[in-house]
């Protein structure tokens, strides 16, 4: 090009129709010979088609570029170089995701650029150039105080006015000129303020859409406007389309045709497609039905004109359009592809404050449709940890307030507290609507963590939202008042028949008179919704007659049909819930019991249910199953239904709580287990249990009742052994034989292996992805079988049948029995199932309350830390009438008709009988269960199905490392050694030395047993032992520990160990004590080693002498290498060791001694999970198998 004016004209063209690429190679080549103001001039035109493409980041760059450059050739007070610096201030944030130090920058640049000779009014500027450089400075820094009073500062409104005065004069003043182009971009910078959270405060009233359309038709009608600036001004305008509602938009649809035609006759690249796909967006956002497959296939469209123009802005616009037009709640697949095409196109345009930006209001949507609170967390965590609030205060206070929100509905009040005071910090005066919301969120929390409405933390309380309520209205904060007034009203005086419940909803009443003009519509009908939900819920307390009756339904039929006005589904379902309940109230009142009343609470308790599975609202869906279940069983305790009607709803009921469950364990391993414990105690599902238990007692459904038994232990802790358990083989096979799903599979363990590996901010987007790859093989049936393993959904009788068969062939024949233990109405009944025969049912005869107290009486510490009576009775042998455990023996009695002599027992214990030791007990007289059978232990058969699976892939595993054995028995500060201790210590090392050396293994001991080597000598064995202490004297589990050389090694660590499924022995104290709380889920040091992958476990149940540890132990790997080299003997492939037998003669030996003769020593050794291991061939060295 000859001249810069022909440069920048061409240039400029080129942009003004989207040939974006073609306007910057104009650019960069002159800019290759370009010198002095042209120079500058054509790096912030180059600045400003980059920014115009999406190239936010090579924007930035090339304008940085130049200022430290050439920084030497010109001076400070530049115009051009003002320009350009003003131009690089407001991408920086954008780009870098921080307003750190952005203000002040920008602040000087424009005091500086205003003090130079000649600035002042644009009617008043001297040259040309100079109004050019005015009005880019003028347009870039107005933006960026918008922004800033948006996202992270409050700017004065005397100067947001300020910096807004001049557009409309400038507007009018270019238009006179007739610098149409100059004016459209004051106009659609206008139109983009409009567009803000800031347009929309008080003392901004000179913004105003009318005076936009008015700018718009003016550019329309000059005669100096080409056709592109004539659409270009539509286009922008229609931006608005979904933000004001103003009557003036009758103007501006008859002008979008006008738009259409102007920019095709212009050859445009992507603006038609724009209008098309705004049209698109606006259809979907009137209903979902709407995203039929051909508005799917003409947005696809419209994405691929984007990508062949490479225009990544515009392509990112559209993104982000498309995703506030999904309506709220719905259309969870599709949201997460388009954040996926968003992160992408991140990459490219660097635009990394608005990807922020987008995930956090993403995130408050999710939470607030779907409840999935910890992937809500998990995703917020990984935010927080990139910003900080010097860097963006809006989106800290938000990923704060969003985090305390999740923690709230995990009913988790000290971290919700905690989280929510840090938004109120975070937000602090600077944004008082959303810290406003954060004082709620506070509110919240406080009630959490005081449940049961106990002070004097409800006190506190109700004071804490006196004073904010107060504060919000002499503030003209009526909708955070409000908010405040509805927990106070709902959650405190109205369940307690507080007096001040009427008073409260009196106030709130008012307080709605005040919120038309200072709410959003749909705000102000979510709040009628709620006065009259609550309404209704103060007369489920009054006396009922029939006009009571009529006045609370038309109150909830009101608060209905309010909040789906508000478009809040949610909140309508959750009123159809209340609803519900309150009906239920009149059904107990009524005599006889009417079946239409419940039928009618069945069928609202439904209609809640469809909307929260419809939103995937897993927590709510997880209540309304369990309510509509409760509802079910009360019909057919009273005949008003079938018990296949009612077990169907229990089982949707326990299916919802699976899912919940399975939900809160995507936090850190442990943190997991302890919220599936507390969401047990919360959640009702033992109830659901019973009542199916019930059910299928009365009606003698002996294989339901099996069922439901292993259905309600499946649902613990020791069923989540990581994500890579082994499928059954039989439905592998089927699997990889069809091309699809062997695809499926791959592609979920490539992404699974890289969430494991990535930081917090990647595993975000991969979470993601393995969600839409779980969705596409929920479409298999047999994939579908995988996932529900997964989800510990319960092994079906017919598979633990078949199981049984396949271990009776592996034992050379050894029968075996499922036995188990269930609280029937108080009472503990046995339930035994072997071969094919029905499950067996029969009472013990002995209540959970005797045993309870045996237990309290036995085996409990007793006062001032003395030694539980059980291990210093040594008045009594065990063959006398009067020794403790004759007094439980009930427990077992019945396992003399139900099996025989020689079978396999599997118990599964339940509740309070995980302490006992029931293979101690006598079967018959003087015989205790493991002198007449084999015994394992198992948290629920799901589980044991799970570990003998593992326990068939060890012999496949390559490894030279076999059996490891390592030993911990030092002294502490608060364990001193005796002499004899001393001894004992050289004992334990010697005695590990030498099972290593007879058997080929390796042994370390004392001070070489770190924490680091621990975990790899576990990870890396076929069978490892370990010989140390266990520190249980912790209160919280997870810091419960094993003792090593250098340091505790906590529960919660042990949990995050990969393991090749090995057997562990651990002969420590208490190491195979399990931890008893709501839901039958045992916790533990076993536990914590099942879940990291091992396929058995073999503990001690209680303290045991260190000597006692070693006699077993060379009794026990005696055992195990005498069936391994008979197994050779025979020829026989694969090498199977029977641990279960292994365990048997070990301990028989142990209670043939006298000084290991009474049961608290020999009775404490009990394995876990599966009853064998396949070794492989070269698990011993050749050279030792036959010493």
């Amino acid at each position: 090009m000859s001249s810069w004016i022909e440069a920048k004209s061409t240039a400029q063209h080129m942009n003004d129709v989207g040939k974006y690429d073609d306007a910057i190679k104009i650019l960069q080549d002159f800019l290759l010979a370009a010198r002095g103001d042209d120079q500058l001039c054509a790096t912030a035109e180059l600045g400003t088609v980059l920014t115009d493409q999406g190239c936010l980041k090579a924007a930035l760059n090339t304008l940085e570029h130049t200022l430290e450059s050439d920084a030497t050739l010109y001076p400070s007070d530049h115009p051009f170089c003002l320009q350009l610096r003003m131009q690089a201030c407001r991408l920086r944030p954008i780009v870098k995701a921080s307003f750190n130090g952005v203000l002040q920058e920008a602040s000087d640049i424009y005091q500086i650029f205003s003090a130079l000779d000649g600035i002042g009014d644009l009617d008043t500027c001297r040259t040309l150039t100079c109004s050019i450089a005015q009005i880019s400075i003028n347009i870039t820094y107005t933006a960026l105080l918008f922004m800033i009073n948006d996202l992270h500062d409050r700017i004065s409104i005397h100067q947001l006015k300020a910096s807004i005065a001049w557009q409309i004069p400038a507007f009018w003043g270019l238009m006179q000129e007739g610098r149409v182009r100059e004016a459209l971009a004051v106009a659609q910078n206008y139109v983009r303020l409009l567009n803000t959270s800031t347009a929309q405060q008080n003392g901004l009233e000179d913004m105003r859409f009318s005076s936009a359309i008015e700018m718009v038709e003016s550019i329309i009608e000059s005669p100096n406007a080409v056709p592109v600036w004539k659409a270009a001004a539509v286009g922008e305008l229609l931006h608005l389309r979904n933000k004001v509602n103003e009557p003036g938009w009758e103007r501006v649809n008859c002008l979008e045709a006008e738009a259409i035609r102007l920019f095709q006759s212009e050859g445009h690249t992507h603006a038609v497609v724009d209008i098309r796909l705004r049209q698109a967006c606006n259809r979907v956002g009137q209903s979902i039905l709407n995203l039929t497959t051909e508005i799917l296939q003409e947005i696809q469209g419209c994405f691929q004109v984007y990508e062949k123009n490479n225009a990544p802005g515009p392509y990112s616009r559209a993104v982000t359009l498309m995703l506030s037009s999904i309506p709220p709640g719905q259309g969870f697949d599709l949201r997460v592809s388009l954040l996926d095409i968003y992160s992408q196109l991140s990459d490219i345009t660097g635009a990394e404050l608005e990807h922020v930006v987008l995930k956090v209001r993403h995130l408050s949507n999710w939470l607030s449709h779907s409840t999935r609170s910890s992937q809500v967390i998990e995703s917020a965590r990984s935010i927080d940890e990139l910003i900080d609030v010097r860097d963006c205060r809006w989106v800290k206070g938000m990923i704060a307030n969003i985090t305390s929100n999740a923690y709230n509905l995990l009913d988790d009040g000290d971290n919700a507290l905690e989280w929510a005071k840090s938004a109120v910090d975070r937000w602090g005066e600077v944004f008082r609507l959303e810290r406003a919301g954060a004082t709620l969120m506070v509110l919240l929390a406080m009630l959490n963590k005081c449940r049961g409405l106990r002070p004097p933390g409800v006190r506190e309380a109700i004071d804490f939202a006196e004073r904010e309520i107060s504060h919000h209205l002499g503030e003209g904060l009526f909708l955070a008042a409000f908010e405040k007034m509805a927990v106070l009203a709902g959650s405190i005086f109205l369940p307690k028949g507080d007096e001040r419940g009427g008073t409260c909803l009196d106030s709130m009443e008012e307080c709605l008179q005040n919120l038309p003009g200072k709410a959003t519509p749909d705000e102000v009908n979510y709040c009628r919704a709620q006065l009259h939900q609550l309404r209704g819920q103060i007369l489920m307390g009054t006396e009922l007659d029939h006009e009571v009756t009529d006045s609370r339904n038309e109150h909830f039929e009101q608060a209905v049909a309010f909040y789906m006005k508000a478009r809040n589904p949610v909140s309508a379902a959750c009123a159809r819930q209340i609803q519900a309940n309150a009906l239920y109230t009149t059904f107990q009142a009524r005599v006889p019991p009417s079946w239409s009343v419940l039928r009618r609470c069945i069928e609202l308790s439904d209609i809640a249910k469809d909307v929260f599975e419809a939103l995937d609202n897993t927590l709510m869906l997880a209540e309304s199953a369990r309510l509509c279940g409760f509802f079910q069983f009360k019909a057919w305790s009273h005949g008003f239904v079938s018990g296949d009607t009612a077990l169907e709803s229990l089982r949707k009921a326990d299916q919802a709580s699976a899912e919940r469950r399975a939900e809160v364990s995507i936090l850190a391993s442990f943190e997991a287990v302890s919220r599936k414990q507390k969401f047990v105690m919360t959640s009702g599902i033992e109830d659901t249990h019973a009542r199916a238990l019930a059910i299928c007692q009365l009606e003698g459904r002996m294989a339901d009742l099996w069922d439901w038994i292993q259905c309600a232990k499946a649902r613990s802790v020791g069923d989540q052994l990581t994500n890579q358990f082994p499928i059954q083989a039989t439905l592998n096979d089927d699997i990889m034989r069809d091309p699809e799903m062997k695809a499926l599979c791959e592609e979920e363990e490539a992404v699974t292996q890289q969430m494991n590996a990535a930081d917090p901010v990647v595993r975000l987007k991969l979470r993601s992805d393995l969600h839409l790859i779980h969705v596409k093989m929920a479409g298999y049936p047999l994939l579908r079988q995988a996932l529900d393993l997964r989800k510990s959904t319960p092994v079906s009788i017919s598979e633990i049948r078949d199981l049984g068969q396949k271990m009776k062939c592996n034992a050379g024949g050894m029968e075996v029995v499922f036995v188990d233990w269930v609280d029937l109405g108080g009472t503990i009944w046995t339930v035994a199932l072997k071969s094919d025969t029905p499950p067996q049912v029969v009472s013990c005869g002995i209540t959970v309350g005797e045993v309870k107290a045996w237990k309290q009486q036995w085996l409990d510490v007793q006062d001032g830390g003395r030694l539980a009576a059980f291990f210093v009775d040594d008045e009594y042998d065990e063959d006398e009438p009067d020794y403790c455990l004759r007094s439980i023996d009930k427990l077992v009695a019945s396992l003399h008709d139900l099996t025989s002599k020689g079978e396999l027992l599997v118990f599964c214990p339940t509740n309070v009988l995980h302490s006992i030791p029931l293979h101690a007990l006598w079967v018959e007289d003087n015989t205790p269960v493991i002198e007449r059978n084999p015994v394992i232990y198992s948290a629920s058969l799901t589980t044991f199905w799970q570990c003998y699976r593992r326990s068939e892939l060890t012999g496949t595993i390559a490894t030279d490392l076999g059996l490891n054995m390592a030993g911990v028995y030092e002294p502490r500060g608060d364990r001193k050694f005796s002499s004899e201790q001393h001894a004992e210590q050289l004992n334990v090392y010697t005695a590990l030395d030498q099972l290593a050396e007879r058997y080929g293994g390796k042994s370390i001991s004392g001070q070489a047993v770190t924490a680091e080597c621990f975990k790899q000598m576990m990870e890396t064995s076929i069978m490892f032992h370990f010989h140390g202490h266990c520190r249980l004297d912790q209160p919280t589990l997870g810091d419960q520990s094993l003792e090593l050389a250098d340091e505790l090694l906590p529960i919660r660590r042990v949990f995050e160990m990969k393991l090749q499924s090995p057997h562990i022995t651990l002969v420590a104290c208490d190491s195979a004590l399990q931890v008893i709380s709501a839901g039958d889920e045992p916790l533990g040091v076993v536990t914590a080693l099942l879940c990291a992958g091992a396929s058995s476990v073999l503990g001690t149940i209680w303290p045991t002498l260190s000597s006692t540890g070693r006699d077993f132990s060379g009794e026990f790997y005696s055992d195990v290498v005498d069936q391994y080299r008979q197994s050779l003997k025979r020829g026989s492939s694969p090498t199977i060791v029977n641990l279960a037998e292994a365990l048997r003669r070990a301990v028989l030996a142990l209670r043939t001694r006298r000084k290991t003769r009474q049961p608290y020593h020999w009775a404490a050794f009990v394995l876990h999970g599966s009853s064998s291991i396949t070794l492989p061939h070269a698990f011993i060295p050749e050279r030792r198998v036959n010493t």
